[in-house]
Order: structure tokens, then sequence, then C-alpha cells
């Protein structure tokens, strides 16, 4: 097993068209986001308005939840959709997606290239995870968490900060300690070529 702790002082701040977008990590390392020869990418991102339109992301797949404030997305010609803090939204980047949310909404994204497999979810202070082998996994939290890993190995992360862990057999976690919800990614590195 591989891990890497990126903090927020290592994340990467751009401004967007409605605000400020931190990319947290992207997959693999050298990928180019503008040349979306990328795998996998998580960002957050904040607003100076209440509306926005979702960039163009044909070819990939997208997960979106709120972290602070309010945020409801909106599918041309298919769905809109409130979403609670911490509920996942999932779906097709090349969509036609408009947002409206709060001036203190800051959102998470993870954004993956068609044909992988991954996923996203929720979990809480004492939940139990089984990670499979092959697979890049990352957890993140607005404040300070602890897990442990196998043998009772504990590990302490800051909040605001990105753990990242490369697993070659399954590995089973613990939340030890949590005062907010962690988000955890999976993504299989089985069919790490881009398509």
């Amino acid at each position: 097993m591989k891990e890497k702790i990126i903090t927020k002082e290592e994340f990467i701040k751009t401004k967007w068209a409605g605000g400020e977008t931190t990319q947290l990590t992207i997959y693999p390392e050298d990928a180019n986001f503008s040349e979306r020869d990328f795998l996998w990418r998580i960002s957050s991102a904040t607003f100076t308005g209440t509306e926005s339109k979702f960039s163009d992301f044909s070819g990939y797949q997208r997960y979106i939840l709120p972290l602070e404030g309010r945020l409801s997305v909106f599918h041309k010609g298919l769905y809109s959709r409130e979403l609670d803090k911490f509920e996942v939204e999932y779906f097709d980047g090349s969509w036609e997606t408009y947002s409206e949310n709060s001036l203190d909404c800051r959102d998470y994204n993870f954004i993956v290239k068609n044909g992988s497999l991954a996923k996203m979810q929720i979990l809480n202070n004492g939940d139990d995870y089984n990670i499979k082998a092959s697979e890049v996994t990352t957890l993140f939290s607005t404040e300070d968490f602890m897990i442990e890993l196998a043998d009772a190995y504990i590990r302490e992360i800051e909040g605001f900060s990105l753990l990242v862990l490369e697993i070659d057999q399954e590995e089973r976690i613990k939340i030890r300690s949590a005062g907010a919800p962690i988000v955890l990614t999976e993504f299989s590195i089985d069919n790490k070529k881009i398509k």
C-alpha cells in the first residue's frame, strides 16, 4: 500500500467564470486538466454569484456534492434536484447543467473518464469500509479525522487535507474519529489507459 497526504497548501487554485476552483489532485499526476488527458480529478469550488452553468465535460462522468451551503442542479431537458449537504449527484459530463447556490456554497467534485470504474460516497464516525485491491482511494473532510488501517495502524488527517491510498490488496478501514462526514472516492487502476 502507498499513501500520500496532500495538504491545502499544495492544492492548486484557479479562477473560473463563477468563482474560484481548487484542484486537490489529478490522476495521473502529470496530467493536464485543460488538455483533458486525465483519468480523474478532484476539485472544490466556491461561487461569486448564485447561478452558474457547468463546463462541458463530454467523455467524463461527474460526481458533485455541497460541503457547505445550498446547491441545486438543473440538467436541461432531464430533471432538477436540490442537494442537501454531503448528498451526492452523479451525472454525465456532456449534459447541459446549470446550478443555483447560496453565496456560502462550497462544492466537491469528482470527474472520471468514461469507461472507468469509480464511485463516491460518504463515511461517518464509526463506519467500517472495505477498499478493494488495485484501487486509488481518497478521503477528505472539512474537519480533522482519524482512520484505522490493518494491524491497528492509526492515521490522523488534518481537515481540508486529502489522504490518497493506493491499495495492492483488499484493506479494511475504520473511521475512528470524525467531526464531519468524510468524502471517499474510489478509482479502479486495472484499466489505466485513456481511451
